[in-house]
């Protein structure tokens, strides 16, 4: 592990550090991992050939209704510490999972619905869907991520960055017309587009799997039958993305 300490001041003296841990990992042979049944027809591959024998693996799933939702998300996202309470996305609190009309809580398209088109299969899928602070969830609108918030784009907190990424792995996968970029001038209502696809690369890292997304995994595969793949496995995106810059 190595802590890197960042500091930045401005103009007027102002000092802000940030410290921020890296993990260096021995060398794994990913291709040689033995994997659960579940995913026996993507072992030994990378690249497109990995991507594509995922997209087919969770393709096959059982549609679970944008409506429904509201009476899931409840169950996805509950509170480990209070069970009639729900963790909302961004502002972290614990509110109650009761569905009272969005009100106290609303659902939020990690991929963005304007971005999706009028697919409603893309539109309904749980997996990009999270309970959020209506406000927080209003303050994103369809901006895209990355490491501060600006008119284009939203910095989440550090605990769901991890867990934001996976999701947007997840979308960009199962659904062939979704394209994750490093420009942000190519987001727009008109494509299919988000981002920034670096800043995820670094948040997957930065944010690794934890027990409440595996649990919102398992919750789920319950309900829509079909998993996501990098929260299983997060090796999963080393093999797909490796050629990325953000790797050399």
């Amino acid at each position: 592990d190595y802590n890197i300490t960042y500091r930045a001041e401005d103009e007027s003296g102002n000092i802000a550090t940030l410290l921020v841990t890296y993990t260096i990992y021995e060398p794994t042979d990913y291709l040689s991992w033995d994997l659960s049944t579940y995913y026996d027809t993507a072992e030994g591959k990378t690249g497109t050939e990995l991507e594509t024998a995922l997209r087919t693996i969770v393709s096959d799933y059982n549609y679970v209704s944008y409506d429904a939702a509201r009476y899931i998300l409840d169950e996805t996202d509950r509170d480990p510490s209070n069970p009639n309470n729900i963790i909302i996305l961004y502002s972290l609190t614990s509110v109650s999972g009761v569905w009272d009309g969005g009100t106290t809580w609303n659902r939020e398209h990690i991929w963005p619905q304007s971005y999706l088109g009028d697919d409603t299969i893309m539109t309904a899928d749980l997996h990009n869907l999270k309970p959020a602070d209506p406000g927080e969830n209003s303050s994103r609108g369809n901006k895209y991520f990355d490491n501060m918030t600006t008119a284009d784009s939203y910095e989440p907190p550090a605990e769901v960055k991890g867990d934001i990424a996976r999701i947007l792995f997840y979308m960009a996968v199962r659904y062939e017309v979704l394209e994750l970029v490093d420009n942000g001038s190519l987001i727009n209502t008109s494509s299919y587009n988000m981002g920034l696809l670096a800043t995820l690369l670094s948040w997957h890292y930065q944010d690794p799997v934890d027990d409440f997304e595996r649990n919102r995994n398992e919750v789920i595969f319950s309900y829509q039958e079909k998993r996501n793949p990098f929260i299983d496995y997060p090796h999963f995106v080393d093999l797909i993305y490796g050629a990325h810059a953000y790797f050399n």
